[in-house]
């Protein structure tokens, strides 16, 4: 059907060598998606675990901080010494402003990490 002219044997290796670059980025560009996804589940995992580990982080301090209060309010009911008592409420006071301190990092730590698993979910 094809003659097998001059002319068209150049515009098909042409055309043979276009493809054969075409397979040659597809596949560099299928071996960076694979490598991609690879980090992004690194990432993922790792984000994870890092969640963990603030959580229980944060499980452990506000455990404390609870124990500590429970200790200050028994030094405190069975104090009689004015100045003893007047130093327990101020350290009351702080440890109050430390629970909630403490609570508004662990909430901010999980929305960042909240929307960095959003960004890395729409990457994927």
């Amino acid at each position: 059907m094809f003659s097998r002219s001059k002319k068209n044997q150049q515009a098909i290796d042409v055309l043979r060598a276009q493809i054969t670059e075409l397979r040659e980025e597809l596949t560099a560009h299928v071996e960076q998606l694979a490598t991609e996804r690879s980090v992004r589940v690194q990432v993922a995992d790792r984000l994870s675990a890092l969640e963990e580990r603030v959580s229980g982080m944060g499980s452990e301090l506000s455990r404390q901080l609870h124990e500590l209060s429970d200790e200050i309010e028994q030094l405190t009911n069975s104090s009689t010494n004015n100045e003893t008592h007047t130093a327990l409420s101020a350290l009351k006071t702080a440890q109050a402003r430390l629970a909630n301190e403490q609570a508004r990092y662990e909430i901010a730590f999980r929305q960042d990490l909240a929307m960095l698993a959003e960004q890395l979910r729409r990457n994927s």
